[in-house]
């Protein structure tokens, strides 16, 4: 029997624990599951995780009062110190469905590429997505497309900013890499815990970043062939149809300062080619993620629109 930890960040989201029952009910029981999960609350009792599940489940949670310990990487830090040396790591979000025995197709999938000669494999995509009709109903998109993530739309933003747009494209069902990660989908090792979330990241640049310092830890960023999850996008939907809200709209003058920090700590990693426990590992450089990315750091280039083709 294997076990998998499943990192969780949430902010008010009652989705929360219909995520953590899609996940329990749609897994094999052959596997043993650890949530780790951090949520920020307006009172402690706004919403209390149900934690009656079978006993190859176990559960910790962290809760704190807002805006106390708000922020995406500072939230998934707190969540990622319950890894107990599980085999494997689901980096997800609050708000996700789970296919059918998505515990065995995931395992099924790292050892694919194990056996393709990728070593690290690191399996990353924005899942396909889930809804809530006008009736209240929940609904889930029936067609998957495998999909990789390239930086190919408002390439301006990356020579402003550092921080690269993701876009997803679709691509065959066959061995593929990626060149970033979904920040709310990464399926690999366990290991990936010791790469531990950078706190200052509020979150605009979580996904490049996550993405570079798992690169040069020696992950490799491919494309998961089959689906494991849905998402319950925004979209710009009210409160009542996506059932969370949004920390930015809550406390947005603490949140715009969060932000203006952020951004300093990003730009510091990548121009001053940070190496260490907050920012990129030793194991490549992160002139081998530009060239494997099609980024440059020191320019501000871009150089991969022929990939989308």
């Amino acid at each position: 029997m294997s076990s998998i930890f499943i990192q969780i960040p949430s902010y008010r989201d009652f989705e929360l624990n219909k995520t953590i029952a899609s996940a329990v009910n749609n897994a094999s029981g052959e596997n043993k599951l650890h949530f780790g999960i951090h949520q920020c609350l307006f009172f402690d009792s706004e919403i209390v995780i149900n934690k009656f599940y079978p006993d190859w489940v176990t559960m910790d949670c962290a809760n704190s009062i807002a805006p106390n310990n708000i922020g995406l990487q500072k939230s998934r830090y707190i969540a990622n110190e319950f890894y107990n040396n599980e085999d494997y790591y689901f980096q997800i979000d609050a708000h996700m469905r789970f296919v059918k025995n998505w515990d065995l197709k995931a395992i099924k999938m790292i050892n694919n590429f194990i056996n393709f000669g990728i070593k690290k494999p690191l399996m990353t995509a924005y899942p396909c997505s889930y809804w809530y009709a006008d009736d209240g109903v929940s609904e889930i998109e029936s067609d998957y497309y495998t999909t990789r993530i390239l930086f190919v739309q408002n390439t301006q933003q990356f020579t402003k900013t550092l921080i690269p747009l993701n876009t997803a494209y679709p691509v065959d069902a066959y061995c593929a890499y990626t060149y970033s990660v979904s920040g709310g989908c990464i399926f690999t090792f366990g290991s990936f815990a010791q790469i531990k979330p950078n706190q200052k990241i509020a979150f605009w640049g979580e996904e490049p970043l996550i993405a570079a310092r798992a690169f040069t830890h020696g992950f490799d960023l491919v494309v998961p062939p089959e689906k494991l999850v849905s998402h319950l996008y925004a979209g710009g939907q009210r409160v009542k149809m996506i059932r969370r809200y949004h920390v930015w709209e809550d406390f947005s003058s603490i949140w715009d300062q969060m932000e203006a920090v952020s951004k300093i700590e990003y730009k510091s990693i990548f121009t001053e080619r940070r190496i260490g426990d907050d920012a990129l590992g030793a194991v490549r450089t992160l002139e081998e993620y530009e060239q494997f990315a099609g980024l440059d750091f020191r320019t501000g280039q871009i150089h991969q629109s022929k990939w989308a083709e």
